[in-house]
């Protein structure tokens, strides 16, 4: 009789195993729902500069002028056309210069900066422009 109670003792623990092992791989299913938020970032304007170029002359060359262009925002920022504009100075007209635009085209990623070469020229009116002797012309630079 005692080997029957040693089978037995064997089974019963082999039943509890299975019953244990069981209810650990027991699950409900069911589906649900919720709601979340995403905050979007905004556009920082891309700052644009140069140095003072010269000597400029009506009718004169062309004159290089390099353009520092920085993205201060937290994301890339996609960089079209750069322009520039010359600003009047008294009497001196800033129609009388001319800056060509740069095709720039560029995504600048956040905190970049590089910068891109274009030129700028005095052109001559055919009317006097002794006012622009020796003054500094500001350019207005921008971009789109």
């Amino acid at each position: 009789m005692r080997t029957s109670r040693k089978k037995l003792a064997v089974i019963a623990a082999g039943i509890a195993v299975l019953a244990f092992a069981g209810a650990a791989f027991a699950y409900f299913t069911n589906s649900g729902s919720g709601s979340g938020q995403a905050t979007v970032g905004s556009s920082s304007e891309i700052q644009l500069s140069s140095d003072t170029v010269g000597d400029l002359y009506p009718g004169g060359a062309d004159v290089p002028v390099t353009v520092d262009i920085t993205n201060p925002g937290s994301g890339n920022q996609y960089v079209a056309d750069i322009s520039g504009v010359v600003e009047d100075n008294g009497a001196c007209l800033g129609s009388w210069f001319e800056v060509d635009t740069i095709h720039y085209n560029t995504d600048l990623n956040p905190g970049a900066s590089d910068s891109a070469v274009t030129a700028v020229r005095m052109n001559d009116s055919g009317t006097n422009q002794d006012a622009c002797q020796g003054l500094t012309m500001d350019i207005t630079w921008s971009s789109n």
